[in-house]
């Protein structure tokens, strides 16, 4: 199932540690009450089953659903605990099944499944602020066991303590959400900080999203390409010039790693200057970039190495060059 320069960041590691560090890592969440009940609304067969496979083996009850109209019936004539919407169903939107199901039963949390990025951008405010939460396809088991974490287990134990006279201070009544899958964080390391307390309100929380927004939009009108690497070598972010120059669509680039569109990259000598990188020095050089035509166009290239919670990245900014006799193998 399914970066950027330094400073940016910043912004990305304190909303991060102030939404997932409220639960202190994804390997933290407690096991599953018995028998929580899901309802799964997702046309494809195939993701159905790997949803419902995933979810029985962490205690849920699952039942799965391929149309939007289904879905309105068991969520408005059943009791679930969650439901997992798929926005892209064949016989309706998945945001007005969202609107109908958050008016039969509005303490149903429902999250969103998604494969546009642009879905927030897009849908009206007071319609998507029905959902609990959303995700981005293609997320990872882990998203998915903690929005669940979030949406059912966690108000369970509240409910539970309450009603055993437990006073407990880090659960509020405003609303809370997980941070974007659109920009897959790395989880943070136990023992860092925050400079939030507590869980974001909504409101706080749409202010941090229109920062991201704002510095995505920025990043994607800067002329240099700029693409983000991890130590796998495969593309975490690109903005919209290295889309263009390459030929890409951004989904596809960015499950693409450095090897297949840089012909002369050469790991040996990558690993040879990785002290350099990590004194903070840059590397830049001449070298070529491969089309998804298979045209190879000059470039030249500077190099960066961030470490972003205890995981380093590289960032390379480059942009087209007239020099293309003798340039150095790419390391």
């Amino acid at each position: 199932m399914k970066g950027l320069p330094a400073s940016p960041l910043k912004v990305f590691i304190s909303i991060e540690w102030a939404v997932l560090g409220q639960e202190s890592g994804i390997e933290r969440i407690k096991p599953m009450p018995s028998n929580p009940r899901v309802l799964v609304v997702d046309d494809d067969p195939d993701i159905g089953l790997a949803l419902s496979d995933y979810l029985r083996n962490e205690g849920f009850d699952v039942e799965v659903v391929e149309t939007g109209n289904a879905a309105i019936h068991k969520g408005t004539t059943q009791s679930y605990d969650v439901v997992l919407l798929d926005v892209g169903l064949p016989d309706r939107d998945g945001i007005e099944v969202l609107g109908e199901l958050a008016e039969h039963k509005p303490q149903l949390p429902v999250v969103l499944l998604t494969a546009f990025t642009s879905l927030q951008k897009t849908t009206p405010p007071d319609k998507f602020n029905k959902a609990f939460a959303y995700l981005t396809k293609p997320y990872s088991r882990e998203e998915i066991k903690e929005v669940l974490y979030r949406s059912v287990i966690r108000p369970r134990e509240a409910t539970k303590k309450s009603q055993a006279g437990v006073f407990n201070p880090s659960v509020s009544s405003e609303p809370t959400f997980p941070f974007p899958s659109i920009l897959q964080p790395s989880q943070a390391k136990e023992g860092e900080g925050t400079d939030h307390d507590g869980p974001f309100t909504l409101e706080e929380y749409q202010r941090l999203v229109e920062d991201v927004q704002l510095m995505e939009f920025a990043f994607d009108h800067i002329p240099e390409a700029i693409l983000v690497a991890d130590t796998n070598k495969r593309i975490r972010f690109a903005n919209q010039t290295a889309v263009q120059a390459l030929g890409y669509t951004k989904e596809k680039l960015e499950n693409l790693r450095i090897p297949d569109i840089a012909p002369n990259h050469d790991n040996q000598r990558y690993q040879e200057h990785l002290k350099e990188l990590r004194e903070g020095k840059i590397l830049s050089y001449y070298t070529t970039h491969s089309t998804k035509q298979g045209q190879e166009i000059p470039i030249t290239i500077s190099v960066y190495l961030f470490n972003f919670q205890g995981k380093e990245f590289t960032c390379s900014i480059t942009k087209p060059s007239k020099k293309t006799a003798e340039a150095p193998r790419e390391p």
